[in-house]
């Protein structure tokens, strides 16, 4: 199989083209190049509809009907679908689903949903050993930050349990930054922006102690529970109280042993989630005490992170994820010694 191409006749289930549109064209192109035919579960045809060969309509918020819409295709349509990912993090919990439902090779719902879900995950961490901040709260109303465990230490950080980019994370230094920021966080994630974007699948907002060290990705190509690759980039340091990201370097320049420290705790998180087959996009953050996870996507990460990956490596994340869901064996791939291209 040259270039991990020429997978012709076989066919992927896309969920969702994308939020980002025509600047995400690279991910159907690179499809396409494999000789993979594309059909996309999306509420509507848009721009990918040079790529797409048949589409599922459906409102992919509504996860009841996106299915019945997939098994109405499966069951009317001569074309076979051989397996389902996606490239958003919105979809990461509908794709678990179609997942289990028709039995394709991916994450099944219940872990998903404890990885999605960042209250959930904090305590999936403390109930198996792993690092985490001393508290994690959720948030139901004013009353909750007035009535904070003794011992709750700050600064802390805010944020919503579900969403992506970071948006509505934000830093604060005392009771009254967190009761002013949960109101303004309360007022502004509205159920109307929430059928939008990342929030449709819930408005909780959680508080837990601020971790200081060094923010990292790390990219992973995981298969039958093994780690196939990894890439590792440092964060540039956001402008606090927000986290948006600044930029990133790759590859990282921490220690040999950080790096080791970080890789290790990943594939004991991904281990002990149960996670098996997937493109993996680890945040964590390398402290003085050891690496701690900060979240993690079951999907590849967005923004530049296919890019600066290949260019660094040489590895296409893209062609990876389909390989993965296609049940495609992935050679382990060794990294050189130097990059073929330092990225800051």
């Amino acid at each position: 199989m040259k270039n991990g191409h020429n997978l012709n006749g076989k066919t992927i289930l896309v969920v969702n083209t994308t939020s980002w549109g025509s600047s995400e064209k690279f991910i159907f192109k690179t499809l396409k190049k494999m000789g993979l035919n594309i059909v996309c579960l999306n509420k509507e045809k848009n721009w990918a509809e040079p790529y797409v060969d048949e589409w599922i309509i459906a409102d992919n918020t509504n996860h009841v009907e996106a299915i019945q819409a997939v098994k109405d295709f499966i069951s009317q349509n001569p074309r076979k679908i051989d397996g389902v990912l996606t490239f958003l993090e919105d979809e990461v919990l509908l794709t678990s689903k179609i997942v289990e439902k028709f039995n394709f090779i991916g994450t099944p719902h219940s872990v998903a949903k404890k990885v999605r879900n960042k209250y959930l995950f904090r305590q999936f961490c403390r109930d198996n050993g792993l690092p985490a901040p001393r508290h994690t709260i959720l948030l139901k109303s004013v009353k909750s930050i007035n009535d904070l465990p003794e011992g709750f230490s700050f600064p802390a950080v805010i944020k919503p349990i579900f969403g992506a980019g970071s948006a509505y994370v934000i830093k604060v230094n005392n009771k009254e930054e967190l009761t002013n920021t949960f109101n303004y966080i309360k007022k502004n994630i509205t159920a109307a922006t929430a059928s939008e974007g990342s929030f449709f699948d819930g408005l909780d907002i959680l508080v837990e102690g601020y971790i200081d060290g060094d923010e990292v990705d790390i990219d992973i190509v995981l298969q039958n529970g093994k780690i196939k690759f990894y890439s590792i980039s440092d964060n540039y340091q956001t402008r606090e109280p927000f986290f948006v990201e600044t930029g990133q370097a790759i590859p990282t320049s921490l220690s040999v042993k950080n790096q080791a420290d970080l890789i290790s705790l990943a594939e004991e998180v991904l281990e002990k989630l149960g996670v098996q087959d997937s493109i993996v996009h680890f945040e964590a953050k390398s402290t003085q005490n050891g690496p701690v996870p900060i979240e993690l996507g079951l999907r590849m990460g967005g923004d530049e992170v296919h890019s600066f990956v290949k260019e660094a490596w040489g590895v296409d994340l893209v062609e990876s994820a389909a390989k993965i869901a296609l049940g495609v064996y992935i050679p382990k791939i060794q990294k050189p010694d130097a990059p073929k291209k330092y990225i800051n």
